[in-house]
């Protein structure tokens, strides 16, 4: 019996798991969510939406292959205004190589643990819509990263796709 709750469990949260980090592309989502963040990380945009209406689209930078950004449906979990992203945070140690210890990072949105939308100030001009630089967040210039954090609020749907 116990073994069978303990199996019953795992069967559960796999489930839930695969459910709540199943690919969706923005053609899936049901005009009835109101506002929503498309990520095309093939692309390089996201685009907030309003039903099936874009209403704002900004060049993003995404994650590095070894970091990549996960594609799913994810909701906002918590939103930071000004902070200080630490590598240290996630195991990489801020003055190894791929390290970094940033104040002031802007408008920070999770939607997945340790992956958000953000301000990316650091970043040249360049690499916003044609380059993957980050750690797996969504980076974006901070004028476009303002408009998400007054477009967005906890639990906006953030569907990310290639």
């Amino acid at each position: 019996m116990r073994l069978l709750l303990h199996v019953t469990a795992a069967l559960g949260f796999l489930v839930s798991s695969l459910l709540a980090t199943a690919p969706a592309t923005a053609q899936a989502a049901p005009s009835s969510w109101g506002r929503w963040i498309d990520v095309d990380v093939g692309a390089h945009t996201a685009t907030a939406m309003q039903g099936s209406t874009p209403v704002y689209t900004a060049p993003i930078a995404a994650g590095r292959p070894e970091f990549p950004t996960p594609l799913g449906t994810y909701y906002i979990q918590r939103r930071v205004l000004d902070e200080t992203m630490d590598s240290s945070t996630i195991g990489i140690p801020r003055n190894s190589p791929g390290g970094y210890y940033l104040p002031h990072v802007m408008y920070t949105q999770y939607f997945n643990g340790g992956r958000a939308l953000h301000g990316n100030y650091w970043a040249p001009d360049w690499v916003f819509g044609h380059a993957n630089t980050s750690h797996g967040c969504v980076g974006m210039r901070n004028r476009d990263a303002a408009f998400f954090w007054n477009f967005a609020s906890i639990g906006t749907p953030v569907v990310i796709h290639n």
